[in-house]
Parts: C-alpha cells; sequence; structure tokens
C-alpha cells in the first residue's frame, strides 16, 4: 500500500466513531504527557526559534510515523471483503471440517461461533496436532468437538464414508439440517469425497475462500460461503440413466 493510501486509512481510523471518545481521552493525557516532554525539550535545545522549529518537526515527524503505523494496523485488521453475489451461511448448531490450515478453520469457526454446539474436525495425520488443539480451543468454550481420522486422503471414497458416518450417527436433537459441511482443507480429492457424501438435500455445504497476492499465495482466509444447490434443477441419476437405456 502506498504512503499516501496509509496516511489516510489512519486518519480514518483515528476520526471514526468507535475509537473517537478514545482518541479524546488518550489525547488529554498525551497532552499532559506532550506538556512535560516539551518541558524537557525546551531545557535540552532552549527556547530560540531555531530550536522551537526543530522541535515542531520532530513532533510533526512522530505524529506522521503514527499515523502510517495505525494505516497499517487498519489494513490488517480489516476483515477481507465478502465475494460478490454469494451467499454467507446461515449459522448452523454443528460444523464438519476438513483441517490443514489453522488460520482458514479458525475463520469458518468463528462464523458459527454463536450458535455451534458440535464440531467435527476430520483430519489426517499430518493435521492431527492441529486438529487436537482446535478441539482444546471448542472444549474451552463449552461446545463439543469429535477428531475423525482419515488414513488416505488421496482417497476420495473413505473421506465420503467418514462424512456420511457422522451424518448417520448425529447426536440425539441435531438433525442434518442443522449441520453444514466445510470443505476447504486436507487434498483436493477429500473435498470432492466429502461433497459426495452431502449430495442430499438436507446436508449444507459451505466453503471458506482465501484472499490471494500477485504470487497466488493466500494472505488471509474470507468469510466462509455457503453452496446453494436448486434440487428441483437437478435432473434424477436414475431417470437420466433409464432415459439413456430406451
Amino acid at each position: 500500500m502506498r504512503p499516501r493510501h496509509l496516511f489516510t486509512s489512519g486518519m480514518q481510523l483515528l476520526i471514526t466513531s468507535q475509537t473517537l471518545l478514545t482518541f479524546l481521552i488518550g489525547g488529554i493525557a498525551l497532552g499532559v504527557l506532550g506538556n512535560a516532554a516539551y518541558q524537557v525539550l525546551t531545557n535540552w535545545f532552549g527556547t530560540s526559534n531555531s530550536a522551537m522549529a526543530l522541535i515542531i518537526t520532530i513532533a510533526f515527524l512522530v505524529l506522521v510515523g503514527v499515523v502510517v503505523m495505525l494505516g497499517h494496523l487498519a489494513r490488517r485488521w480489516r476483515p477481507a471483503p465478502p465475494l460478490p453475489n454469494k451467499q454467507a451461511p446461515y449459522r448452523r448448531r454443528g460444523l464438519i471440517m476438513l483441517i490443514s490450515n489453522g488460520q482458514t478453520a479458525r475463520k469458518a469457526l468463528a462464523w458459527h461461533q454463536a450458535t455451534l454446539e458440535w464440531c467435527w474436525l476430520v483430519c489426517s495425520e499430518q493435521s492431527m496436532s492441529l486438529a487436537v488443539q482446535l478441539k482444546a480451543e471448542l472444549q474451552a468454550e463449552g461446545k463439543k468437538a469429535d477428531l475423525v481420522l482419515i488414513n488416505d486422503v488421496y482417497d476420495p471414497l473413505e473421506c465420503r464414508n467418514k462424512v456420511d458416518a457422522i451424518y448417520m450417527q448425529l447426536p440425539a436433537g441435531l438433525n442434518a439440517a442443522d449441520v453444514i459441511l466445510d470443505f476447504t482443507g486436507m487434498t483436493s480429492m477429500a473435498s470432492v469425497g466429502s461433497v459426495l457424501a452431502c449430495l442430499n438435500e438436507q446436508r449444507s455445504l459451505q466453503y471458506t475462500p482465501g484472499v490471494f497476492d500477485a504470487q497466488l499465495q493466500a494472505i488471509q482466509p474470507r468469510d466462509p460461503v455457503e453452496v446453494v444447490l436448486t434440487w428441483g434443477m437437478v435432473p434424477d441419476q436414475k431417470a437420466t440413466t433409464g432415459a439413456a437405456r430406451v
């Protein structure tokens, strides 16, 4: 980001309604400290015109540095905008996740955090340590979490069967419509397998897209996107097969 844009972002962060009161209170405290600092500087440099010009220049440079730093922070904290023309998921009580990237997984968890009760962390041996950490974090929040191990992340049928088994053994009081699958993590084959388990009108799908730089490296995740299938428009496979045989 260019310095001019950083400066603008920093000033916007200073005067926004959420931070204005804090800025005013902090400004009073800083004014007292500034007065004391001014006394020290005048003791050091004197009160001649050249000394005052030096003090003003130092103060201005410090202010510019603070504003630019706030611009960097504003850029870092600003949430990534959602993808256009995409639907955010309804917040569910249950979430099934393919685990491989901690930042992406936490973004998906944060979206459902207010309503989430159950979470199934589908992981491999390589992502087991991350899944264990996420499970501990969820349990600390009073949520229930289970680990589901995939032995071969390149076998879509294994992943399909493991995800299907989760749906077939949902805890009492939780039905398929209360649960959503995030298929973002692991390998593409695992993602395909997990989606195959959800080719059912009651089983919902989502993915957590990323923001990419010019080298196509993921910088940060965006909010999840729900995959909405209009089942009335999906042809019946049996009917299609039967028609082909006639």
